[in-house]
């Protein structure tokens, strides 16, 4: 099973989705990440990801939901984060949109990945509090 990792990078109270722009599944849209490298934790490999795609450092990487997908081999993890800059190249993907998670499927985005919004919805009104320094 191939083991891959996502990104749900929230700045200023909205969810970073990405569109493909190669493969199969092009025009689809998708939380950014990708393949776990041999020796990598799945936490280690989205900031890897995060930086190769997006061109940022990421932070605050929280754990937030499985999901495995068995007609495409793919076990999914998915992570919340932020950084303290939004992407502005595109190396990946297409396009770049800026949402919350009760509009994601206003794009097209994977039906597969709905588990993980089910979750991120869950979680976001927590996830936009400020965060209080730590002490």
């Amino acid at each position: 099973m191939l083991d891959v990792v996502c990104g749900a990078l929230i700045i200023d109270g909205k969810v970073l989705i990405a569109k493909r722009s190669h493969g199969a599944s092009i025009g689809k849209f998708e939380f950014p990440g990708g393949k776990v490298e041999p020796g990598e934790t799945r936490k280690e490999a989205l900031i890897r990801e995060m930086k190769e795609e997006c061109q940022i450092d990421i932070e605050q990487v929280e754990f937030l939901q499985e999901s495995v997908d068995e007609n495409q081999n793919v076990h999914l993890t998915c992570f919340t984060c932020t950084a303290k800059e939004k992407p502005t190249k595109l190396l990946v993907h297409s396009e770049y949109i800026w949402t919350t998670p009760d509009h994601i499927y206003d794009h097209d985005f994977f039906e597969t990945d709905r588990l993980l919004v089910e979750k991120l919805q869950e979680r976001w009104s927590c996830l936009n509090e400020p965060k209080k320094p730590k002490s």
